[in-house]
C-alpha cells in the first residue's frame, strides 16, 4: 500500500464515518476487499473494537481472515456490512464490474463503500495489471451496479493519483457531507499528556530563539496575509499584525488572538482537501508549518502552501534540528520533540534544487527558511509517494550532521531583512523572474 492510498482512506473515514451513527454504534461491520497487508492495511483505520473488520483476498496472507474460491462472488448474504472497502484492487480484476456489484449486494442501506484504484502509474500486476481508471468510470460503475456516487476527487500525488469514490446504495436518502469548518477561540482538550525524557535528552540549544526568527520575519516582509499551521498556544500566531489565519485541530490558546485572525479548527490535511479556499483566495507572504511533527505530514503542508504561493512568498518550518536522537522518534516520549521533521530539509535539498533554504541554528530545534517557490512545479506531487516508501524506510535516526547542525546560518537580523528585501521588491514590482533566485542566494553567499 501506498502512502497516499492510506491517507485518501484516512479521509473517508474522517468525512463520512466519524462522530456520526457507524462509528458510535455498538458494532458496525467492515469488509475489506483485497485485504492484504502489503506495507500497510487500512484495518488500522478502524481499531476501536466495536469495528468488527473482515478482510477477504484471493491468497492466504497477512491481514486476510477469508480467501475467495471466486473472485467475484462474495460468500456472504445480501446487506451484511455496514462498510466495504477497497484499494488497488480493482485494476487487478479482469472483469471488475463483476466485483463491484458484489460489493454493492454486499452492502447495507446507509452504508458506505469507499473505493480507491490508480488513474495512472507503471504496471505492477498481482497477478495481472488490467485498467487505470478515470472520474467517468466511477460514474459508470455506480449506474451499473444502481448505486448513488456520492463523492469523488482524483489525488494528484503520484505516481498512482488515486481516484477515489465514495458510493451507497440507492435506497438511502441521498444526502450531503459538508466539510467540516470552525472558527473557535478554543482553550482545547484538558488534561494534555505529560512528556519528559532524561536530561541529555531534553536538552536544547540554538544562537537566537525561533520566535525571533519569525518576529524579524514579520517586520521585514510586512506580509499581507499569514497563514499558520500548528498554533498551539498561539505565541507565534500573535506576531501577525495583518489579516491571518491559523490551523490546528486543537488549538490551545494562552494569549488573546487579535481580531484580525480566523482560526480554523481541522488538521491541515482537511483544510487543505476541503473547500476552504475563502482563505487562501489571495496568495500569502508568510506561512510558518508547525504542526504534527512526522516528516510526511510536513511535506503535504509544504506541498499545500506552495501552490497558493508566489515566488514572493515564504515559508518556515520548524523543528528541523533535533537535539538528541529521542526528540527525533516518530512516537514522542519527551518534552522537547520535533519528530522527524529534520528529513524534510533533507527532501527538499535533494529533489528541489531549484529553491533557496536557508536552516537556521534557532532554539529550541532549528528553523528552515524556504523561498524561492514556484507554484507550478510538480515534482513532489508526481514523486509523493517514492518519496515518502523512501524516508520512511531509512533513518530512522538523525545524522550526526543533522544533531551537530552542520552547515546551520546564525539567522543575524541583518540576513533576514536582506531576503525580505528582495522578496518585498518582487512583491511591490510584480517582476517574478529567475533574478528573484539569484538575488537570494547572492544574500546569503554574503
Amino acid at each position: 500500500m501506498h502512502a497516499s492510498s492510506l491517507e485518501n482512506m484516512q479521509l473517508c473515514f474522517r468525512r463520512f464515518i466519524q462522530g456520526g451513527p457507524l462509528e458510535t454504534a455498538c458494532k458496525t461491520t467492515v469488509l475489506d476487499l483485497g485485504a492484504a497487508n502489503v506495507n500497510g492495511s487500512y484495518r488500522t483505520i478502524f481499531p476501536s473494537t466495536h469495528f468488527e473488520y473482515t478482510g477477504v483476498d484471493l491468497a492466504p496472507a497477512d491481514g486476510v481472515d477469508l480467501v475467495l474460491d471466486d473472485p467475484y462472488v462474495l460468500p456472504f448474504a445480501d446487506e451484511t456490512f455496514d462498510i466495504v472497502v477497497s484499494g488497488q484492487a480493482l485494476e487487478h480484476a479482469e472483469f471488475f464490474w463483476l466485483i463491484f456489484a458484489e460489493m454493492g449486494r454486499v452492502l447495507k442501506p446507509g452504508g458506505f463503500i469507499f473505493l480507491i484504484a490508480p488513474s495512472a502509474g507503471p504496471i505492477h500486476r498481482y497477478p495481472v495489471d488490467c485498467y487505470r481508471f478515470y472520474p467517468d468510470a466511477y460514474h459508470a460503475l455506480a449506474k451499473y451496479a444502481k448505486l448513488h456516487l456520492v463523492d469523488l476527487w482524483r489525488d494528484e500525488r503520484g505516481p498512482w493519483q488515486d481516484l477515489v469514490g465514495v458510493f451507497q446504495r440507492q435506497e438511502t436518502p441521498l444526502a450531503t457531507f459538508p466539510w467540516p469548518v470552525a472558527r473557535a477561540r478554543s482553550r482545547g482538550p484538558a488534561g494534555a499528556p505529560y512528556f519528559r525524557g532524561s536530561p541529555d535528552e531534553e536538552i536544547v540549544q540554538g544562537k537566537r530563539g525561533y520566535l525571533e526568527v519569525l518576529a524579524d520575519l514579520h517586520r521585514g516582509l510586512a506580509p499581507g496575509f499569514y497563514i499558520e499551521i500548528g498554533v498551539r498556544h498561539g505565541d507565534s500566531l500573535v506576531l501577525a499584525e495583518c489579516p491571518a489565519v491559523g490551523v490546528d485541530p486543537e488549538p490551545q490558546f494562552k494569549l488573546p488572538i487579535p481580531a484580525t485572525t480566523d482560526i480554523v479548527a481541522l488538521t491541515s490535511d482537511d483544510f487543505f482537501a476541503g473547500p476552504h479556499k475563502e482563505w487562501l483566495s489571495d496568495s500569502f507572504d508568510l506561512a510558518f508549518v508547525d504542526g504534527m511533527h512526522l516528516f510526511e505530514f510536513a511535506l503535504r503542508d509544504f506541498m499545500n502552501l506552495e501552490r497558493a504561493a508566489t515566488p514572493a512568498s515564504l515559508i518556515v518550518f520548524d523543528d528541523i534540528f533535533p537535539n538528541h536522537p529521542a526528540q527525533a522518534e516518530r512516537v514522542r516520549r519527551t518534552g522537547a520533540w520535533t519528530g522527524d521533521v529534520w528529513k524534510v530539509y533533507q527532501i527538499l535539498k535533494a529533489h528541489r534544487p531549484d529553491l533557496v533554504l536557508l536552516p537556521i541554528d534557532s532554539s529550541p530545534a532549528g528553523s528552515l527558511i524556504v523561498c524561492g517557490l514556484n507554484p507550478t512545479n510538480r515534482v513532489l506531487w508526481d514523486k509523493y509517494n517514492p518519496i515518502v516508501a523512501a524516508y520512511a524506510a531509512s533513518d530512522r535516526e538523525p545524522p550526526a550532521e543533522v544533531i551537530a547542525r552542520a552547515n546551520a546560518h546564525p539567522g543575524d537580523e541583518a540576513t533576514l531583512a536582506a531576503i525580505c528585501g528582495v522578496l518585498r521588491n518582487a512583491r511591490a514590482t510584480g517582476r517574478y523572474g529567475t533574478h528573484i533566485v539569484q538575488s537570494l542566494r547572492s544574500v546569503i553567499r554574503s
